[in-house]
């Protein structure tokens, strides 16, 4: 007989371990297997984006997160054949300060090994532990179910079981070469470089700076880079150029510090010790045209694969599972339609297009030219723009309306066109407008007005945000309060959240349904960050991107029955 669940997510990496989280604080009951026994090491995926600390916020991992992890250090290029003496030395992310609406602004790093761990601890919290060496077979879908073969292996493949299973639902996760793409038949279009490789790895380093990430040359010929890591003494190397023998090179250990010695110039002030890990990379720039199919679905680098320039990838993949996530738990909690999750491929595919875009952009920088450009990490890369405003289950108010208040100004309409009209700008915009599918951003200084609590309580909206309900923001001079919360209290009370903002001073409107919320906006960051002089109504969705910008509860029955079941 088969055994069920839920949902299967096969891969165990970080789209795969994120997703589990959401899943979970979704109260959904989740199994997740992988293929390999021993844990991955080293560096590779390190860098961490904004976007992705914000998400780490949502899901109560971010201290942990920035404890564990560094900012990204000031680089320093030496001047050969010497190799001593500096010849450039540039921020890659120069240092900013938080702001009340952005708290994350500066890239982080640490070691996909270490950011796992904190995942695996997470998950442990809610019972769920990652079957290792537990292999996916094979999977074949049913109107109401998907029948997966699974076999575990032990720890040296000398021992098997076989198992089958019944999931309602399936995610592969399980990297490019992962058999859950490849059995679902989707494509998998792109190119492989055969030009530009790299060799990287970690190795342990005595002699050097730990402040600084080092450089010797550049890719046009050959580079060799060390960076320093959140382990004292272990460094990141990267050797890349058209002039090397990269599969040589990575054969042997001692092939590698002998490559990195004879291009860090004449100096021997520096002793070169074991290397925990190494890979020899060559860049495949790749994407799906649909990220799945009927019950079964996939993310993270089983969908795209990318260079490693600008260090998109990882937090690309999880923010797939984060798309994904709360629109599966919702179909699985019987909320939503399944057709809700045609709107995973909508959204993510042009975000996904356009990294390629620019991180193959990079790639062709990091070879051809020598000065910092390629290496420097900030604007659209930090992933802060990156946003919906075109897919179908947003709605946007506020735009018709302020296009409708220009026309009466006597502005020309062509700048109000629809959506549909306006070029897909995936990775940001700069109109400076804040749009429905837009990232929602923080306020902080907010002071909690109830009347229970003896002291008064603090918040930042980072702390109401979560991956398990939808946040609905009132303005509460901006329309009536009383009709909005007792339009929202037709809704699951676990599906959204309601937040009553209020102006300093002000008086609280009576209302008959309480919201779950009632915060006065002390330092005026919320109304700076998302009100205007229409549409007080703001709909967060559990993703943390604005679902919906409306100007009366007359629109909420609107947005939810996009993407929820009949009642």
């Amino acid at each position: 007989m088969s055994r069920q669940c839920p949902m299967l997510i096969v891969g165990g990496g970080p789209s795969g371990l994120v997703l589990g989280l959401i899943l979970i604080q979704n109260q959904i009951p989740v199994r997740i297997i992988e293929k390999q026994h021993e844990p991955r090491l080293g560096q590779r995926g390190a860098a961490i984006m904004p976007r992705s600390l914000e998400l780490f916020n949502h899901l109560g991992i971010a201290d942990e997160v920035m404890k564990a992890s560094i900012d990204i250090p000031t680089v320093r290029k030496y001047k050969l054949p010497e190799g001593t003496e500096v010849l450039q030395e540039f921020a890659m992310s120069p240092i900013l300060d938080p702001t009340p609406a952005d708290p994350y602004r500066n890239p982080r790093l640490l070691g996909q090994d270490k950011l796992e761990s904190i995942f695996h601890a997470a998950l442990a919290k809610h019972g769920c532990v990652v079957e290792k060496g537990t292999e996916l077979q094979s999977f074949q879908q049913f109107p109401d179910y998907v029948e997966v073969k699974l076999i575990k292996r032990g720890p040296h493949g000398d021992k098997q079981e076989h198992e089958v299973l019944r999931c309602e639902w399936l995610v592969g996760t399980d990297g490019a070469k992962g058999v859950v793409r490849k059995q679902l038949g989707l494509s998998f279009l792109g190119e492989t470089r055969k030009v530009e490789n790299f060799v990287v790895g970690d190795i342990c380093v005595e002699g050097l700076n730990p402040k600084f990430w080092h450089m010797w040359g550049d890719a046009s010929e050959v580079l060799a880079s060390l960076r320093p890591t959140e382990t004292p003494g272990l460094y990141n190397f990267i050797i890349a150029g058209k002039n090397i023998n990269h599969a040589k090179i990575a054969s042997s250990d001692d092939s590698v510090r002998e490559c990195v010695q004879n291009h860090i110039g004449t100096r021997t002030d520096l002793k070169f010790g074991p290397i925990p890990w190494m890979s020899f990379y060559t860049p495949n720039i790749r994407m799906v045209d649909n990220f799945g199919h009927g019950r079964v679905f996939i993310a993270g680098d089983a969908g795209h694969v990318h260079s490693p320039t600008g260090g998109q990838g990882m937090n690309t993949g999880i923010q797939d599972s984060l798309n994904l996530g709360w629109k599966l738990a919702l179909v699985a909690r019987g909320y939503a339609k399944p057709s809700l999750l045609k709107s995973f491929t909508e959204e993510r595919l042009p975000v996904i297009a356009e990294m390629l875009a620019q991180t193959t952009k990079l790639l062709n920088q990091t070879f051809t030219e020598t000065d910092e450009r390629p290496w420097k990490q900030n604007g659209p890369l930090l992933q802060l723009g990156v946003n919906y405003r075109w897919s179908s289950i947003v709605i946007d108010e506020r735009k018709a309306i302020e296009a409708q208040l220009e026309a009466e100004e006597d502005a020309l309409m062509e700048d109000f066109e629809s959506y549909d009209d306006e070029e897909i700008e995936s990775y940001g915009n700069d109109d400076g407008k804040l749009r429905a599918g837009d990232r929602a951003p923080d306020a902080s200084g907010l002071v909690s007005l109830d009347n229970s609590i003896l002291f008064r309580q603090t918040y930042r909206l980072f702390q109401v945000f979560n991956v398990s309900h939808h946040t609905a923001l009132i303005f509460a001079d901006m329309l009536d309060a009383s009709k909005v919360l007792r339009e929202l209290a037709r809704y699951p009370k676990d599906l959204v959240k309601s937040v009553l903002i209020v102006k300093p001073k002000r008086t609280v409107p009576a209302t008959n349904h309480a919201p779950n919320f009632v915060l006065e906006d002390r330092d005026g960051h919320v109304y700076d960050a998302y009100a205007t002089k229409v549409c007080g109504l703001i709909l967060v969705r559990p993703d943390g991107i604005i679902g919906a910008v409306l100007e009366s509860h007359r629109s909420i029955h609107r947005y939810f029955h996009s993407l929820l079941a009949p009642s």
